[in-house]
């Protein structure tokens, strides 16, 4: 070992790993910072540091790969000159730089999403052009580059005044001390790959306390090499005829029958309705609406007035829960009704194309689709997935540009969106056409801007005042409908895709997931609360129930205003990419990658969880099991294809 250390390659390595490793230190320090009114301050914060240092350590050595590779490829009496050391220190300060960079980044992701990189990072990196126009929207990246430049060539001058930077480039160039810090650094990388992943984890009682112990580099590739995981393959099942059985066994009701008598086959036949109503419909799908933002949760800030007051007007659900943390899974919900499949959301999928969907009723009764979105709309592949559902694609490539009279980073204005489908709907009245229109907004996202005189709050003033806004925006798009004589016809779905956050200190903090969704119409639907626990993949069969459509369906969820809806039990489906629960009234099971498992009664209000008793957590278990595994199942066997109805 002592002569290993003699060797330059080594040395640099060496050099390169220390400085990751204590930059990855300060990050979990600074972090530990932000999150000190979540942790739990008890002997457990001891656990972050011990778990933490292992994974600095394993991501640090493949961090000092490029310099042990440096170190041997370059010539021999390289190092020793003026040119290799100013060539080592411009390296290392462009290192520094880069994990400063990192740190910084992460400190910002943190505060956004309560965790380490993740899934989440992985997409930004997908869709450059509209997260680095947020970013530069967002925060002033001029002195934030600037102060990491500083603190990273201050780094390097104080390893180049102590003499570690000479140590470093002073020692042998032997091929025989190359060849042995080659073999040395393939020994430990391979060794760490054996040891070290982000499965082995422990398990913290705050969940605060596991995302701090992670390493932010690490975490972020373990992400990359998971954004899909196969169900069978990583959780819990059951034999697949069983989960059939019991999945096409549980979602029957009296008026959703099976339509087939094949084990195989999980269609459902929704019928006996004398008279089907042609109303038109819009879905409302409303970036980051937390319900806690709206006064029947208890918020008292006067932030939402016209959703507060469409909220008595609607078929209101009090109690409807998000089935995840990302647009697209809360599109895929409303759009699909099937709970969460583990990993990323079926829009995102290359095989999430040419499904049947919510919109596949209203395309055989030749109702004009479409799908409106104020930034571009192959963010995310929705352009592909709604196009392949057979949507008409309005997104802002397909706008005039008078259409577009203030936008931000992600695309143009609520008002603007709410502007554009109207006029499509117009239109489409004109032409004795009715339709169906999903509208996605953006409006309260990051960097909250909106137009100026439109509340009493400041644009870019923080996330109180755009979701101001974006309630300022649906009271005029109803004041506006209402003047149009397809009001009466229409029915509006408001309906947030997920919460503002989702970090908690359970595995799954429920609480994060309460959603506002409302369906309104005060011509033709009264008013009406319905407190029963449920799911947004629940919202739309309850709409087709207010239409009294006859329809077969691969749905998961159910018409709430059925005769037979109140001795269903209440239940809802949450997931956070890897994890994938069933929430019931007061009990909750998670299903974990390894086939891991567990069980609780769960507090819905605070979100607090406490041990369940063996035999309800067995049954709870088995009931999550069925519905995944058989829900996974229709996509991956090609089920939720177009062809598979039609046959």
């Amino acid at each position: 070992m002592r002569y290993l250390f003699r060797s330059i390659p080594a040395r640099l390595a060496l050099v390169g790993f220390s400085v990751f490793f204590a930059v990855s230190l300060m990050s979990r320090l600074l972090l530990l910072a932000s999150a000190r009114h979540e942790v739990t301050w008890d002997v457990s914060v001891a656990g972050i540091f011990a778990t933490g240092l292992w994974y600095d350590a394993a991501a640090g050595v493949f961090a000092a790969l490029p310099w042990l590779l440096l170190g041997v490829l370059a010539p021999p009496r390289f190092f020793p000159s003026r040119a290799g050391r100013l060539t080592v220190a411009s390296l290392m300060t462009l290192f520094a730089a880069c994990l400063i960079f990192i740190t910084t980044a992460e400190w910002f992701f943190w505060d956004e999403f309560g965790a380490r990189f993740n899934f989440i990072a992985v997409d930004y990196l997908l869709w450059t052009q509209e997260v680095l126009r947020n970013i530069r929207q967002s925060y002033p990246m001029g002195p934030i580059l600037t102060g990491i430049a500083a603190v990273a060539g201050l780094a390097v001058w104080l390893m180049h005044r102590t003499g570690l930077l000479t140590w470093a480039v002073t020692g042998t160039t032997s091929w025989k001390a190359r060849g042995a810090g080659v073999l040395a650094g393939g020994a430990l990388t391979a060794l760490t790959l054996q040891l070290v992943n982000q499965a082995s984890l422990p398990a913290f009682a705050n969940q605060y306390h596991g995302e701090l112990a992670k390493n932010g580099c690490w975490s972020f590739f373990a992400a990359a090499k998971h954004m899909e995981l196969d169900y069978d393959a990583w959780y819990l099942t059951l034999p697949r005829g069983q989960a059939l059985a019991e999945a096409k066994q549980r979602l029957a009701t009296p008026n959703e029958t099976p339509a087939s008598p094949a084990a195989d086959d999980l269609h459902r036949r929704l019928s006996g309705h004398p008279e089907e109503n042609r109303w038109n419909v819009i879905v409302i799908c409303m970036e980051s609406l937390s319900g806690d933002f709206m006064s029947y949760l208890g918020n008292t800030d006067g932030i939402t007035p016209n959703l507060d007051r469409l909220a008595k007007e609607s078929v209101f659900f009090e109690n409807l829960y998000a089935t995840g943390t990302r647009t697209v899974r809360g599109m895929e919900a409303l759009t699909l009704n099937l709970p969460p499949t583990p990993g990323q959301a079926i829009i995102y999928r290359p095989e999430g194309t040419h499904l049947v969907t919510t919109f596949s009723p209203f395309l055989e009764r030749g109702y004009d689709c479409a799908f409106f979105y104020g930034g571009n709309g192959r963010f995310d592949f929705m352009n592909r997935y709604f196009s392949t559902s057979g949507c008409r694609i309005m997104d802002v490539n397909a706008w005039q540009k008078s259409d577009v009279t203030f936008k931000t980073s992600w695309g143009a204005c609520d008002e603007d969106l709410f502007h554009k489908a109207l006029l499509e709907a117009d239109a489409d009245h004109a032409a004795g056409k009715p339709f169906h229109f999903f509208c996605m907004t953006t409006s309260n996202h990051r960097p909250y801007d909106f137009p100026a005189g439109r509340i009493d709050l400041p644009s870019h003033s923080g996330r109180s005042a755009a979701v101001k806004y974006a309630d300022w925006a649906v009271g005029h798009l109803v004041a506006e409908a209402g003047k149009r004589p397809w009001f009466k016809d229409t029915v509006f779905v408001f309906i947030a895709d997920h919460c503002a956050s989702s970090a908690g200190k359970t595995e799954i903090d429920v609480t994060k997931y309460h959603i506002p969704g409302m369906i309104y119409n005060p011509a033709r639907i009264p008013a009406k609360s319905l407190p029963a626990l449920c799911s947004q993949i629940d919202v739309m069969p309850t709409l087709f129930g207010l239409l009294n459509w006859n329809y077969d369906t691969l749905s998961y969820g159910h018409d709430l205003l059925a005769p037979a809806a109140p001795t269903l039990p209440g239940r809802a489906f949450v997931s956070n990419y890897q994890k994938i629960a069933l929430l019931r009234d007061d009990s909750i099971a998670i299903l974990k990658p390894n086939r891991k498992f567990s069980a609780y009664t769960c507090e819905r209000k605070t979100g607090e969880f406490s041990p369940l008793d063996a035999a309800a957590s067995d049954q709870l278990v088995h009931d999550a099991t069925v519905f995944y595994q058989s829900a996974s199942w229709l996509f991956s066997s090609g089920k939720l294809k177009k062809t598979e109805l039609k046959n």
